[in-house]
């Protein structure tokens, strides 16, 4: 593998002494700047998110910052030989990912800039990063295996993106639990069949509301045999610059396209509040 000859510096647009708030300000500024959603014509601006992403992976981590520093001080930055004795900075770019999300800082960047992304309208959760920084690599990802390792209730979270893949989703700031099953339309009786858990079986997929309203919408996929009995569901989604979990009753014999609308727990704005509206799809989860 050969050292890098990337200046991580000039890539953040920041001064070789900045300390860790202003590698935070410049990377979340340029994320948002760079996001592939906001610049559709150019092909080149996924590879200037994941660039981002790794000098912010650098310079926030002591031990690499270190060595990448002690690197440019020997070579002034440029490819280093291959030869044994001087320091070396051969970190593959996928390593660097890999070691960001082991890390609070880079679940902490992973968590604001969802909320960042989601407030423009632009892709985010776990299904985005993982799809840009690890190319989607397997049923749960390589960023939720990473996560899975995490211990205590991040951890957790990360098993869950098995099933979970929250466009939008804030997961390390679960603002409340909330009841909302009696709001869910159509006006059945309040059915109360086995509990379940967001992280055991809805995948959800975030949409604004077309008409540009207040509402949210939703898609979460449930299994046949959960459809036809019926399910509680947390369901997580972030609203309002906050994260919201609600807790959903879907009736029996719900049919997959059904739309289950939850009131006044949508987007919030001059004293109104939309709703959100989640269309059930029933097949393999």
């Amino acid at each position: 593998m050969k050292p890098t000859d990337k200046d991580y510096y000039k890539i953040l647009g920041i001064a070789e002494h900045a300390d860790a708030d202003a590698i935070k300000k410049a990377y979340r500024t340029l994320a948002v700047e760079f996001h592939p959603d906001r610049n559709p014509d150019n092909p080149q601006a996924e590879e200037k998110f994941k660039e981002l992403t790794e000098a912010y992976g650098v310079l926030m981590d002591p031990k690499k910052r270190a060595e990448y520093d002690m690197f440019r001080k020997a070579f002034g930055g440029r490819q280093a030989g291959t030869g044994a004795g001087g320091p070396r900075f051969d970190y593959s770019q996928q390593e660097i990912f890999e070691n960001m999300f082991r890390q609070a800082f880079g679940r902490e960047a992973f968590n604001d800039l969802n909320m960042k992304f989601q407030n423009y309208g632009y892709r985010s959760g776990t299904g985005f990063f993982d799809t840009i920084l690890f190319g989607g690599v397997g049923a749960m990802g390589k960023l939720g295996h990473l996560l899975s390792r995490v211990p205590g209730p991040i951890g957790k979270i990360g098993l869950g993106l098995r099933v979970l893949q929250g466009v939008g989703a804030g997961l390390l700031a679960i603002k409340s639990i909330r009841d909302a099953s009696q709001n869910a339309q159509p006006g059945s009786p309040r059915q109360k069949p086995q509990g379940d858990s967001i992280l055991n079986g809805v995948r959800s997929v975030f949409g604004h509301d077309p008409q540009g309203e207040l509402n949210l919408h939703y898609h979460i996929t449930i299994p046949p045999q959960e459809a036809l009995k019926g399910v509680r569901k947390q369901f997580s989604y972030n609203v309002n610059g906050a994260m919201e979990n609600l807790m959903v009753s879907i009736p029996p014999n719900t049919s997959s396209g059904q739309k289950l609308r939850l009131k006044e727990k949508g987007i919030t704005r001059a004293n109104r509040r939309g709703d959100l509206i989640l269309t059930v799809n029933v097949g393999a989860v």
